[in-house]
C-alpha cells in the first residue's frame, strides 16, 4: 500500500483475496511506489486484454469472490477486459502437480489468450529457506524468459507482472506456530523477487511489507488459519 493512504480495515474473510488486489488497482489505475523500484512501475491494460492469474493459494483463493475482477473492471470500464485465475494452492514456478493430460502451462494461458500475466509465486518456495534462494532465482529468471517468448493470445508477447507473498500473520491460537521464522524467510524470498524482477525489467509488486503493516495495526486478526 502506497505511503500516506491510511490503513483500510478489511473484513477478515475478505483479507487474503482483497490485499492483491488492492495493490494491483493501485498499479493500474496510479503507479505503485516502492521500497523496491523495479522498472517500469505502471500496468497499462488496453482494451479487450484477457489477463491470466497464475501462482499459488493467495490467487487460487481470490476464485471464492469477484472482489478482484469487479475492483479492476470498475477502474477500467472501457476496456471490455476478461479475467481468467488459474492458480492452484501449492503451485510452484515450476512445480504445478495437474491430473494427467490436463495440459501444460503454456496450454492454458494459449486456451486464455492470455496478454497479460499476473503471477503469485514465492510463498511455498519460502520453506526451502536460504538454502533454496539461489534455485528459486534460477527457475524465476527462467521463468521470464519463457514467458516473455510466448505468444498466447496471437498478440505478442504478454506483459508479466510478479506478485511476492503476503506476510504470516500472528495469531493467538496457541496451535499455530509464531510466524517470525516464516517471516524472516518470506521476506528473503520476496527481496529475491523483487531483485530479479528489477534484472529483468520486468514490473513487480511487494505484498510482503504491506500486509506485515496491516497485521501490526488490525486489531483483530485478519486471516482465519495463518498464511497462505
Amino acid at each position: 500500500m502506497p505511503p500516506g493512504t491510511g490503513v483500510i480495515r478489511l473484513p477478515q474473510f475478505a483479507m487474503r483475496y482483497l490485499l492483491s488486489a488492492l495493490s494491483l488497482t493501485w498499479l493500474v489505475t496510479i503507479g505503485l511506489p516502492s521500497a523496491h523500484a523495479a522498472p517500469p512501475t505502471r500496468l497499462e491494460l488496453q482494451s479487450g486484454d484477457h489477463i491470466a492469474i497464475v501462482g499459488n493459494a493467495l490467487a487460487d483463493r481470490m476464485q471464492h469472490t469477484g472482489h478482484f475482477e469487479t475492483l479492476v473492471v470498475a477502474k477500467n470500464p472501457d476496456r471490455n477486459l476478461v479475467v481468467r485465475n488459474l492458480a492452484v494452492a501449492g503451485d510452484e514456478v515450476v512445480r504445478r502437480h495437474r491430473s494427467e493430460n490436463f495440459g501444460s502451462p503454456d496450454d492454458w494461458l494459449t486456451r486464455v489468450k492470455a496478454d497479460v500475466i499476473l503471477a503469485f509465486f514465492g510463498f511455498n518456495e519460502s520453506f526451502n529457506g536460504p538454502d533454496g534462494l539461489a534455485r528459486f532465482r534460477t527457475d524465476l529468471e527462467q521463468y521470464i524468459r519463457h514467458v516473455r517468448a510466448q505468444n498466447y493470445s496471437g498478440k505478442g508477447a504478454p506483459r508479466l507482472v510478479l506478485f511476492s507473498p503476503i506476510a504470516a500473520e500472528k495469531l493467538k491460537d496457541p496451535s499455530i506456530q509464531d510466524p517470525a521464522p516464516l517471516n524472516t524467510n518470506l521476506r528473503l524470498y520476496t527481496d529475491a523477487m523483487a531483485e530479479v524482477a528489477q534484472a529483468n525489467d520486468v514490473q513487480f509488486v511487494s505484498l510482503f511489507e504491506p500486509s506485515l503493516s496491516l497485521f501490526a495495526e488490525a486489531d483483530d486478526p485478519l486471516l482465519r488459519d495463518g498464511p497462505n
